[in-house]
């Protein structure tokens, strides 16, 4: 076994025991340059393109659209391709600063909710799983947020990256999450993923109430610093 492959799975064990997703992200760095390696060598393979599929939103827009052009037409044509082609089309690369952009998903009950529906509140856009070890770690922060400036305007708007609704809704209602939850139950392939670049999870973006993106993956103390500053009592 060659050093990168120990430090791969070092990182990796580090991360599952502590619920530390950024630890896990830079061992999947080392992956890259490999995965950009074979798509290049492989262009009429679909595992190139679920490769590519898989990491557009970590790539960007630039070196996605890069190696999806040296993809075969009819590698192009698949699922996976098609999937990249969306978001290429949808991604915004946001900076902060910039103005948010709207969708449309369903909630628990079917119905289709939208970001916009909270323009004039301080939003929190909160990408998690109900399988994400750094989401649940992240509960207590939000459920101490939400108590603390639901009352005074405060919202999140949690979009899941779930695949099996059961594990989704359970995860909700055991940790009795009561702010609004939002899914395509299409893992990597969700739209507001595409959209917002999200290339690990948990990952998030607060919103004031002029639909302007102030900060990005606020985490621990973080988040309620912020909204101390953006939220009056």
């Amino acid at each position: 076994m060659n050093v990168k492959s120990k430090l791969i799975i070092l990182f990796t064990i580090v991360s599952i025991l502590f619920g530390c997703d950024k630890i896990q992200k830079q061992a999947s760095f080392i992956k890259h340059r490999k995965h950009i390696k074979y798509i290049k060598a492989y262009p009429d393979s679909l595992e190139s393109a679920h490769r590519l599929m898989i990491l557009s939103t970590t790539f960007g827009k630039e070196k996605t659209s890069e190696l999806h052009k040296k993809l075969n037409p009819s590698v192009k044509n698949s699922d996976d391709g098609k999937m990249i082609e969306q978001y290429l089309l949808l991604n915004k690369e946001f900076k902060i600063g910039d103005k948010f952009v709207d969708f449309e998903m369903s909630d628990s009950r079917g119905q289709p909710r939208r970001l916009s529906e909270f323009q004039g509140k301080v939003v929190l856009l909160e990408f998690w799983a109900s399988w994400c070890g750094g989401c649940l770690n992240q509960i207590p922060n939000l459920k101490r947020a939400y108590e603390n400036y639901h009352k005074y305007g405060f919202e999140i708007f949690a979009v899941s990256f779930d695949e099996k609704k059961e594990d989704w809704l359970k995860a909700i209602e055991q940790r009795d999450l009561n702010w609004n939850h939002v899914t395509e139950l299409k893992s990597v392939g969700n739209t507001a993923g595409f959209i917002y670049g999200v290339y690990s999870i948990p990952d998030n973006f607060l919103i004031d109430e002029n639909g302007i993106i102030k900060a990005r993956d606020l985490s621990g103390d973080e988040l309620d610093k912020t909204l101390k500053k953006m939220i009056k009592k």
